[in-house]
């Protein structure tokens, strides 16, 4: 339980890093700032031509007014509630150059050696990553919906596989980089997370509980990438 606390307050510590590291407070503020414009766009995108397109399809329907009330309230609901869980998908590619110069830059800060990579090696890096998330979550949908065929034991059982699988996915990725600056190769990557499960599934709860918190969604993957720093950083021979 110790080192699964210490992998946990280990994400707040990636702030205070992040504040104390000279130039690293701007590189987590940028990716922010373009997802919010994106989002931003498409919001206007939605209201502008997407919504008034769907709304038309009311216009020969009885009771067509309080229709358009109703697919506009169902439509804005439906795209919070995907970007609530693209969020983190989207701000990963677009922050993967960002939140490895935070890394680099604690890293650089604490004399550590590692190995640097141009920026569009780690976009291209960070998409290739999402591309195995992504297969990963459509594997684990259809096993939970499989499972909730199984009454009681099904679904409780499905919460807790997709609750454990998220928990650890996270915490991997805040610590990936890190040990891809010190060399490691996917496969190495996997087993050093193994033999430090009990503080990577620790900051992987503090991503995943920090990830539904309003506000604090939107700064903690510079948090988990700082955090994830410091935690390889203190494993290191």
């Amino acid at each position: 339980m110790t080192d699964i606390a210490k992998g946990f307050f280990l994400l707040f510590r990636g702030w205070r890093a992040i504040t104390k590291t000279r130039g690293a407070l701007r590189f987590a503020l940028i990716p922010v700032v373009l997802n919010l414009a994106i989002f931003g766009l498409f919001v206007v995108a939605l209201v502008v031509w997407i919504l008034p397109w769907l709304v038309s399809f009311t216009a020969s329907i009885a009771f067509s007014a309080v229709l358009k009330v109703i697919v506009w309230v169902a439509t804005l609901l439906l795209v919070l509630i995907a970007y609530a869980f693209l969020f983190p998908m989207i701000a990963e590619v677009i922050g993967a150059p960002f939140y490895e110069e935070i890394g680099v830059r604690i890293d650089k800060e604490a004399r550590r050696p590692i190995v640097e990579r141009a920026w569009y090696v780690e976009v291209k890096l960070a998409v290739d990553q999402e591309a195995r998330k992504l297969v990963v979550v459509v594997a684990l949908s259809f096993l939970i919906f499989v499972l909730q065929f199984a009454p009681v034991i099904g679904q409780g059982l499905s919460v807790a596989i997709g609750f454990a699988v998220l928990v650890l996915t996270l915490g991997a990725d805040s610590v990936g980089p890190a040990l891809a600056r010190r060399g490691l190769m996917l496969s190495d990557r996997r087993k050093w997370v193994l033999a430090h499960l009990r503080p990577v599934v620790g900051m992987g709860l503090a991503k995943a509980l920090g990830l539904i918190v309003p506000v604090l969604n939107i700064v903690v993957l510079p948090m988990a990438a700082a955090g994830g720093t410091i935690l390889v950083q203190e494993f290191d021979e």
